[in-house]
């Protein structure tokens, strides 16, 4: 007995299913672009603590500054 040779299946979605996957897929990035954009948006935090003790340390403003005598010969 010969079979016939199967038609190549181009997807596993059910007929009449298609218009439903792609309005999923198209809801996943809408709201993976919401998460992002809200995750940009978000407040970062305070640095000015952080540059003040790199700039009071740093070698380029010794003697400089309140403390003028700082690291000086």
């Amino acid at each position: 007995m010969r079979y016939k040779a199967a038609k190549p299946i181009d997807s596993h979605v059910l007929d009449g299913m298609s218009q439903h996957i792609e309005a999923q897929a198209e809801a996943v990035a809408e709201l993976s672009g919401e998460e992002l954009t809200a995750k940009l948006l978000e407040p970062k935090a305070d640095v000015s603590a952080k540059a003040g003790n790199m700039e009071r340390n740093a070698p380029l403003f010794f003697g400089t500054g309140d403390n003028p005598s700082l690291f000086t010969e």
